[in-house]
C-alpha cells in the first residue's frame, strides 16, 4: 500500500526516482517493510497472545464456541484476555498497542503520501491534459485499492482487538471477521476492473 502511494508520488513530484523501482537493492529495501511488519505481527501474536494449557481466556472460547457451533474447539487459540478476572493483563495491553501503532503508522504514511500526490497532481503544469488525467485515475485506483483492506481487514480486526478492552460489545464481527477477509481480494480485483478501462 504505502509502496504504491510512494510509486504515485514520485512519478507526480519526481518522475526521476521511479526509475529505482527497476534496481533490485531498492526493490530489496522497499520489500523489507512489508516483510518487517509480517515478522512483527507473527512475534507478537506468538509472544503477546495466550492460549496454551488451562488459560481463562482459551477455556471461555471453548465454551463460546461450543454454545455457538455444538462443537468445541480445544486447540489453535490465540486468546487477548485484557481483563484477566478482571485485572488488567500488561502483556495482552502491549500487544495490543504494538498491533494499533503498525496499523495507524501505515495508515498515516499512507494518507500523507495521498494528500501530497492529490495536491501535485492539481498543480501540475508541465505535463499535457491527458497525462494529468492518467495520473488522477490511477491516484483513484490506488485510493481504492487501499480502501478495500481498510473496510474489509483492517477496521473489522482493529474494532474485534479493541473494544473488548474498552468493554464495547462486538455484536457478530467476531464471526463476520473472516468472511469479510476472504472478500477482500475478490474486491481489489473488482475495483480495478470498474476504475481502469484497460483491464476490462
Amino acid at each position: 500500500m504505502i509502496i504504491h502511494f510512494i510509486y504515485r508520488f514520485w512519478s507526480i513530484r519526481h518522475p526521476e526516482l521511479t526509475e529505482l523501482f527497476s534496481n533490485k537493492k531498492f526493490i530489496a529495501a522497499a520489500s523489507s517493510y512489508p516483510v518487517a511488519a509480517l515478522i512483527s505481527w507473527y512475534l507478537i501474536a506468538y509472544f503477546g497472545s495466550t492460549g496454551d494449557g488451562d488459560d481463562a481466556g482459551k477455556l471461555l472460547l471453548q465454551a463460546e464456541s461450543r454454545r455457538r457451533y455444538g462443537k468445541e474447539m480445544s486447540e489453535g487459540w490465540l486468546v487477548m484476555n485484557h481483563w484477566e478476572n478482571g485485572y488488567f493483563n500488561s502483556r495482552v495491553i502491549f500487544c495490543l498497542i504494538s498491533v494499533d501503532v503498525i496499523m495507524v503508522v501505515s495508515f498515516s504514511i499512507a494518507s500523507t503520501l495521498a494528500g501530497l500526490t492529490y495536491y501535485y497532481i492539481k498543480r501540475a503544469d508541465t505535463i499535457s491534459l491527458q497525462s494529468n488525467n492518467m495520473q488522477l485515475k490511477l491516484f483513484i485506483a490506488v485510493c481504492a485499492q487501499t480502501f478495500v483492506p481498510l473496510i474489509f481487514v483492517y477496521i473489522p480486526y482493529g474494532c474485534v482487538l479493541n473494544f473488548p478492552f474498552l468493554r464495547l460489545p462486538i455484536f457478530k464481527l467476531d464471526d463476520a471477521c473472516m468472511l469479510l477477509t476472504s472478500c477482500f481480494p475478490a474486491w481489489d480485483a473488482v475495483i480495478m476492473i470498474l476504475l481502469m478501462k484497460d483491464y476490462r
